[in-house]
């Protein structure tokens, strides 16, 4: 090999080195280089955590709220669909009348004729739930706590010889209704907590919410001087806790079902009732009170208004039913209630809801 040819491997050798060099150089300068892995072009970075607060360790494990599996419920005080119209009708129903009516709510009967033998069955409420539209309706089972009747299912024929503890005085006023002691263990039986008590038929049965009737029954008892009343400390709180049983009862059962209340708009100043009920009703709020269509005192009205109100706010049901004949204290009633922002229907004023009166009053 002659000299030229040393000196140029020589030469080619140290430029391969100056080169590798060079290259180990830039490597080392980039922070990329030091995982092992070539940086990925396609993935944009990821974001920065921030730093813990000054007050909680580095390592401490932060706080994860789990997701609910399912969406959440809705409260068991909502309506599931808006109510603009309702029909009450408790003697003398027609199916195909009961189904062809426009209204988005019914009260009825438990039973056609109050027996247990012409109950309503599950397939005749499922007809009644859907309007001529095709849209739903709510169908609301009337049921009376604070009196018996002799003509329901539960009445036994001897008791009118041999009263039990709980059965009281007739009502003066409704032939074959009789006062309780709604409190008494036997009478809460009658009413619910077993297969064969009226508020589990009417679950049962299928319908959507039931109506409580004679609430205010206490106040016929003090007005009558019952020594079974005189003797209980508060009476009103007794109603209230029979009226929160029946509730919480009937939502284990289904959640949605409804409970409405009718009349006894004293009580609705205490929130532990309103809490447990969807709805109340109130017979007579503008006429009726002191006679058949004679209009009630301001004072009357103002006092009931002021407590529907109470329910109104908090998004619950309000209906209201005028007993009325005459078609001017009709067209007043319809716009009193209309501003009040309440749900009328109208009825005969002989109130034996006998009858279901059509159209509708949208309020």
């Amino acid at each position: 090999m002659t000299t030229t040819t040393q000196v140029l491997l020589l030469i080619l050798v140290l430029l391969l080195v100056a080169a590798l060099a060079y290259v180990m150089g830039r490597r080392s300068s980039d922070p990329r280089a030091t995982s092992g892995r070539a940086p990925d072009t396609q993935s944009p970075a990821a974001p920065t955590s921030p730093a813990p607060p000054a007050d909680r360790p580095l390592d401490a494990t932060p706080t994860v709220r789990p997701r609910s599996a399912t969406p959440q419920a809705r409260p068991a005080t909502a309506t599931p669909l808006a109510v603009a119209s309702w029909g009450y009708q408790l003697q003398k129903p027609k199916l195909q009348q009961l189904a062809d009516s426009p209204f988005d709510l019914i009260v009825i009967d438990y039973a056609k004729d109050g027996g247990d033998d012409s109950a309503f069955t599950p397939t005749e409420l499922a007809r009644l739930k859907r309007k001529p539209d095709g849209s739903r309706r709510l169908v609301i089972a009337y049921l009376s706590i604070g009196e018996a009747e002799s003509y329901r299912g539960y009445w036994q024929t001897a008791w009118k010889k041999q009263k039990p503890a709980w059965l009281l005085k007739e009502n003066p006023e409704w032939e074959e209704n009789y006062a309780v002691c709604f409190w008494d263990p036997g009478w809460q039986a009658i009413m619910c907590g077993n297969p064969q008590a009226r508020l589990d038929r009417i679950l049962a049965a299928g319908f959507d919410g039931v109506y409580l009737d004679k609430c205010d029954v206490f106040d016929d008892m003090r007005s009558h001087g019952m020594k079974e009343a005189n003797a209980r400390p508060d009476l009103e709180a007794d109603m209230i806790a029979f009226v929160t049983r029946i509730s919480g009862y009937a939502k284990q059962q289904n959640p949605a079902f409804l409970v409405i209340m009718q009349n006894t708009e004293t009580l609705l100043d205490r929130p532990e009732l309103r809490r447990v009920l969807d709805g109340v009703a109130r017979e007579e709020l503008v006429y009726g009170v002191e006679g058949p269509e004679r209009k009630n005192s301001r004072d009357e009205f103002n006092f009931s208004r002021e407590r529907l109100d109470l329910m109104k706010r908090e998004g619950k049901l309000v209906l209201v039913v005028e007993y009325l004949n005459n078609a001017a204290k009709i067209e007043d009633a319809i716009n009193t209630v209309s501003d009040l922002g309440y749900v009328l229907y109208v009825s005969d004023k002989n109130r034996e809801l006998d009858k279901l009166h059509t159209p509708p009053l949208i309020a």
